[in-house]
C-alpha cells in the first residue's frame, strides 16, 4: 500500500508577503513560515523558490483550495 505524507502552503494575502508551510505528520503538525520585506519580492522571488523548492523535494501539487496548495510525497522507503 501506498502511504503519503501531506503539507499545504499558503500565503498571507497583503503586507510584507509571510508564506507558511504546514507539515501534517503523525506526531501533529509542523510549521514553517517564509517572509519577505515586502509584497512585490514575495510574489516575484519567494513564492516561485518556495514552490520550486517543493518540487525539487519530492512533492507533488494535489489541488489549490481557496489560495491554499495542497501537496503530497510518498513516504520515504515506499519507492514504487
Amino acid at each position: 500500500m501506498e502511504q503519503w505524507e501531506y503539507c499545504v502552503v499558503a500565503p498571507v494575502p497583503s503586507g510584507p508577503l509571510v508564506i507558511t508551510i504546514t507539515y501534517y505528520q503523525p506526531d501533529g503538525a509542523k510549521t514553517v513560515q517564509h517572509r519577505t520585506k515586502d509584497y512585490d519580492e514575495g510574489v516575484n522571488v519567494l513564492w516561485p523558490k518556495v514552490i520550486a523548492e517543493m518540487g525539487l523535494a519530492g512533492w507533488e501539487l494535489v489541488t489549490v483550495d481557496t489560495g491554499a496548495w495542497h501537496f503530497k510525497r510518498r513516504l520515504p522507503g515506499d519507492e514504487r
